[in-house]
C-alpha cells in the first residue's frame, strides 16, 4: 500500500496533518544525541581493542545502544505528533522496527572501526546509517493503527531519505576528524560535533518524514475522539534510552581504564626488558638459590654462553671469573652480612679469554613479600684499563725517544734509595748534554735535531738493562743510572769511569742525519753515590747537575765527577748573588777611578771601575762578582748604577776648573747595551746629572760587536750624535771583523794588558802592539794602552806611537773622592 500512497496527491484528497509538542521534540533530539555520543565512544574503544571477541561484543553492544536510541527517538517523536483522532501502534511491528536501526548502526560502526578510513568507507558507513534510520522510521510509521489513511508527499519523502543519508555521511567524516585529534580537549569537541551530526540525521530524517505524512480520515473518524497520550511511557522509554547511553559511556570508561592499566603494566614490563637488553653492561637476576632467572644480551656476550645455557643455571657453576671458586664464597658472605658486594675481577669467557671487569651484586627485597632476589651488574673495563695504561705511559715516557722521562727517573730513584739491596753498593747517576745542540737546531732545522735525539735515545736504550736505566730529562739532556756491586769508593769510581767511557764511545760515534754525517760531542756530569749517604732524590739531581755544569764550562769531552768543592762554590755563588742584590739596592758599591795620562804624564781622564766592599769579607774582586752578575741578570741594575754614578761625577767636575776638561770612561756590558731603551737611559741620566756628553766615553767589548753588529752600530750612532765617545776595550783578544771595525763610530782602541805587560819580554808582543797602533792611526782612532806598569813599557809604547797610558805605573784605582781631591783645584799639583 506504500507505493500507491506515494503516487497520489494528498492535498487533492482533503488530507490533514498533525502538530508537534515542542518539548517532546527537544526530548527526542536529546535522546538521539546521547545515543549517538555513546556509540562514538564504543567505536573509539573498539578501534583500540586487539581482542576479536571484545571487538565483536562491544560492536554488538554499540549497535544495540545506537539502534535503541534511534528507535527511542522515533518513539518519543511519534508521541510528540498530535492528530485529531486516536492513534495506536502495532506492538510486533513497532518492536521489529528497531532491527533496521540496529543493523544500519552495526554496519556503520564496523566500517568506522577500520584502521584506515577511505572516502568509500566513510560514504558506505554514512549511507548504511542513514538507510537504517529511514527503514526504521517508515517501518514504525507502518505500525500506526488509526481511523485514517496515510499518504506521503513524494518530494518530502525523498528529502527525508536524503537528509538521513547526507547527515549520516557527514557524521562519518566528522568522526574521522575526531579520530585524527590526539589531544583530549579537541577530541571531545570533534566527538560532540560528530554525535550532533548523527542526532541531526536521526531527528532531521524523522521530522522531515513526518512533514511528508498526510492523513485522510475515514467516515467514522469522529467516533474515535482524540485521547490524550500518557506521558509516563514516553519518559520511561526516553529515560531508559538515556540511561542506557550513560551506562554505556561509563562502561566504556571503566573498560578503557582497565585496558590502560593492563597496557601500562604490559608496556612497563616490556620496556623494562628492552631497557635491560639495551644496556652495554651485563645484567643478571638471580634467585635466592643463586639460579639465573634473567640475563641480557651483554652478559651472554661477556661470558660467551647462550641464553639457553644460562637460564636456570647455578651461577656457582658458571666460570664467570678466573678465580670464581674462591671469589664466590667471599661474595656470598658479603651479601649475607651487608646485602651487596662490588669490586674488580679478572673475568673469563668460555674460550678462555681473560679481561678486567667491574662486578657489583645487590640484594633485592620486595615489599609485602619475603622473597629475595639478587641483581648483578658486570662491565668490561678493558678499554678503561688500556686508556689508563696509555695515560700512565704518556706520563712516564718521552714521546720523541720512547725513553722514561724525568718523573719516571725520580720515582725509580726514590725506590732505589729505599731498596735495602742497594744500601751497601755504589751507583752512578750521569747527566748527559749534547754539546752545541742549539747550533745544530738553528742551522739545520728542528727535524734534524729531533732525529739526533731519537738516534741518541736509541743508543742509550741499548745500554739499559737490569742494573742500568736511561731517561730523557728535557731538551738535549739525558740521564743514565747504573748500579755496581762495588762496596768501596775507589772501586766504584774506577768502574763508573769505565762504564761512562764505554757509553760515550757509543754515543759520540757519527750520526747519519737525513744524509748528513754529524759527529756528536757529549758533556757528562756524574755523581757516584751510596744510597745510605743520600738524603733525597733532589740532592742527587742537584749534585749531578753541578758536575754537568762544570763539564759544560770545560767542554773538553771528559766526564766530570761531582766533588764537594762544586757544591760549596754553588752555595757561595748563591750567597754572593743575594748579597750583591742587597749591595746594589743599599748603595754598598763604590766607583774607583784609574787615571789615564798623556806622554807628559798629565791626567787627561779616568776609567771608572766598580768596587764592592763586603762588611765581612772585605773588598771583593770584580772578577768574582761581575761573572755572577752576568749569569743572574744583576748586571743590568749594576750597569745602571755605574752609569748614574759616573754621570754624577762628570756633572760635579764641571764646577771645578781643574776637572772639567777630564774625560770619564764607563764600561758597558753586552746585556746592558742590548736593552731596547739603552739610548733613552743614557739620555735621561745625562739630563738629570748635568754631565756633558762629550766628556763621557763608553767602553764596549768585541763580543758585543759579534752578537748584534747592526743593532750596536745604530745605537752607537744615535749616542754619537749627542757627543758621546766610544772606546773598544781589550782590542786584540777577540775576533772582531775589520769590516765591522771600519763601520763602527769608534774613537779609541784600548790595547789589552796581555800585550802591554810582555812588551819588554816577548819579541812577538811588540809587533802586535805596533800593528794595533798602526791600524788605529789608519782608521783615525786614538789609542790607549792598558796595564802599563814600568817606564820601559811606557818608552816602547811611545816609540811605537801610543801616547795615552793607563796602569799601576801612573797610579792604582782610587776612590772617586780621593781622585777628585788629588786632581781638583784644591790639590797641591793644581796650585
Amino acid at each position: 500500500m506504500l507505493l500507491p500512497n506515494l503516487l497520489l496527491d494528498p492535498q487533492a484528497l482533503s488530507a490533514l496533518q498533525g502538530k508537534h509538542d515542542v518539548l517532546l521534540v527537544i526530548l527526542s533530539w536529546l535522546v538521539a544525541l546521547a545515543a549517538s555520543y555513546a556509540s562514538l565512544e564504543i567505536i573509539r574503544l573498539v578501534g583500540s581493542t586487539s581482542s576479536s571477541l571484545w571487538r565483536s561484543t562491544w560492536l554488538a553492544a554499540g549497535a544495540s545502544v545506537m539502534g535503541a536510541g534511534v528507535w527511542s527517538m522515533h518513539f518519543v517523536g511519534m508521541h510528540a505528533y498530535r492528530l485529531a483522532f486516536h492513534v495506536s501502534h502495532g506492538h510486533l511491528l513497532t518492536l521489529l522496527s528497531v532491527v533496521p536501526a540496529i543493523v544500519g548502526s552495526l554496519v556503520a560502526m564496523t566500517l568506522l572501526c577500520r584502521e584506515k578510513l577511505s572516502h568509500r568507507t566513510l560514504i558506505l558507513a554514512g549511507t548504511s546509517l542513514g538507510l537504517g534510520i529511514g527503514v526504521m522510521h517508515y517501518s514504525g510509521m507502518a505500525a500506526m493503527r488509526m481511523p485514517a489513511t496515510l499518504y506521503y508527499a513524494l518530494d518530502l519523502f525523498l528529502a527525508s531519505l536524503v537528509v538521513a543519508v547526507g547527515l549520516g555521511i557527514l557524521s562519518a567524516y566528522a568522526y574521522r576528524l575526531c579520530r585524527m585529534e590526539n589531544g583530549k580537549t579537541r577530541y571531545q569537541r570533534y566527538a560532540f560535533i560528530s554525535a550532533l551530526c548523527i542526532s541531526l540525521a536521526v531527528s532531521g530524517m524523522h521530522y522531515v518524514a513526518m512533514q511528508a505524512a498526510w492523513f485522510v480520515p475515514m467516515s467514522d473518524a469522529a467516533e474515535h475522539a482524540h485521547i490524550e497520550a500518557s506521558h509516563w511511557l514516553i519518559f520511561v522509554i526516553s529515560g531508559a534510552a538515556v540511561f542506557a547511553a550513560l551506562l554505556t559511556v561509563l562502561a566504556i570508561k571503566i573498560q578503557r581504564r582497565l585496558e590502560d592499566s593492563e597496557r601500562h603494566g604490559h608496556m612497563t614490563q616490556r620496556r623494562l626488558l628492552e631497557v635491560i637488553a639495551a644496556l652495554q653492561d651485563g645484567v643478571v637476576l638471580l634467585d635466592d638459590s643463586a639460579r639465573i632467572r634473567l640475563c641480557n644480551n651483554a652478559f651472554e656476550q661477556l661470558t660467551g654462553m647462550t641464553h639457553a645455557q644460562l637460564m636456570d643455571a647455578d651461577i656457582t657453576q658458571v666460570p664467570y671469573a678466573k678465580d670464581s671458586q674462591a671469589l664466590t664464597p667471599t661474595i656470598h658472605r658479603a651479601l649475607v652480612s651487608q646485602g651487596e658486594w662490588s669490586g674488580m675481577i679478572t673475568a673469563l669467557r668460555t674460550n678462555g679469554d681473560e679481561y678486567p671487569a667491574w662486578l657489583s651484586i645487590s640484594r633485592v627485597n620486595y615489599a609485602n613479600s619475603k622473597d629475595r632476589d639478587y641483581v648483578a651488574l658486570i662491565s668490561d673495563r678493558t678499554d678503561e684499563q688500556n686508556a689508563q695504561q696509555r695515560i700512565r705511559y704518556l706520563a712516564y715516557h718521552d714521546m720523541l725517544t720512547g725513553l722514561p722521562n724525568r718523573l719516571a727517573l725520580q720515582e725509580y730513584l726514590t725506590t732505589h734509595l729505599q731498596d735495602s739491596r742497594h744500601q751497601g753498593h755504589y751507583s752512578v747517576l750521569a747527566l748527559l748534554d749534547v754539546n752545541r745542540f742549539k747550533v745544530l737546531n738553528d742551522s739545520m732545522g728542528q727535524d734534524i735535531g729531533d732525529e739526533l735525539l731519537r738516534q741518541l735515545g736509541s743508543r742509550l736504550q741499548q745500554q739499559a738493562g737490569q742494573e742500568v736505566m736511561a731517561a730523557r730529562l728535557d731538551g738535549n739532556e739525558f740521564a743514565l743510572l747504573s748500579t755496581f756491586t762495588a762496596t768501596d769508593q775507589a772501586t766504584a769510581e774506577r768502574r763508573a769511569y769505565q762504564h761512562i767511557e764505554q757509553v760515550l764511545a757509543t754515543l759520540v760515534a757519527d750520526y747519519q742525519l737525513h744524509g748528513h754525517t754529524y759527529p756528536c760531542n757529549i758533556n757528562v756530569g756524574m755523581l757516584i753515590f751510596c744510597p745510605r749517604e743520600i738524603e733525597s732524590v733532589g740532592q742527587l739531581f742537584k749534585r749531578a747537575g753541578l758536575a754537568l755544569l762544570e763539564a759544560k764550562r770545560q767542554r773538553d769531552g771528559v766526564p766530570k765527577r761531582f766533588c764537594s768543592e762544586l757544591e760549596q762554590k754553588l752555595e757561595e755563588d748563591i750567597t754572593l748573588e743575594r748579597e750583591l742584590r742587597l749591595a746594589i739596592n743599599s748603595g754598598a758599591l763604590s766607583l774607583h777611578l784609574q787615571a789615564q795620562v798623556d806622554t807628559h804624564h798629565d791626567v787627561i781622564g779616568a776609567e771608572a771601575l766598580v768596587r764592592w766592599h763586603h762588611p765581612q769579607q772585605g773588598m771583593i774582586s770584580p772578577g768574582r762578582f761581575i761573572p755572577i752578575a752576568e749569569q743572574t741578570g744583576l748586571i743590568l741594575p749594576l750597569g745602571a748604577w755605574v752609569l748614574k754614578e759616573g754621570c754624577r761625577l762628570l756633572g760635579e767636575w764641571q764646577h771645578d776648573p781643574c776637572l772639567r776638561h777630564l774625560k770619564l770612561s764607563l764600561n758597558v756590558s753586552v746585556r746592558q747595551f742590548q736593552q731596547p731603551d739603552f739610548v733613552e737611559q743614557v739620555t735621561t741620566t745625562l739630563c738629570a746629572t748635568g754631565a756633558p756628553p762629550e766628556r763621557l766615553t763608553l767602553e764596549l767589548t768585541e763580543s758585543l760587536l759579534m752578537s748584534d753588529p747592526e743593532g750596536t752600530i745604530d745605537k752607537m750612532r744615535r749616542l754619537r750624535q749627542l757627543g758621546i765617545r766610544f772606546a773598544l776595550d781589550d782590542f786584540g783578544t777577540g775576533y772582531s771583523s775589520l769590516a765591522y771595525l771600519k763601520s763602527l763610530p769608534l774613537d779609541t782602541l784600548k790595547i789589552d794588558i796581555a800585550f802591554v805587560k810582555d812588551l819588554t819580554l816577548d819579541m812577538q808582543a811588540t809587533p802586535i802592539a805596533a800593528t794595533i797602533i798602526a791600524l788605529a792611526e789608519s782608521l783615525g782612532l786614538d789609542v790607549i794602552a792598558e796595564g802599563v806598569e814600568t817606564n820601559d813599557q811606557c818608552t816602547v809604547l811611545a816609540r811605537l806611537g801610543c801616547h795615552v797610558y793607563q796602569g799601576y805605573y801612573f797610579g792604582k784605582p782610587a776612590p772617586a773622592a780621593a781622585f777628585t781631591r788629588r786632581n781638583g783645584a784644591s790639590s797641591p799639583t793644581a796650585s
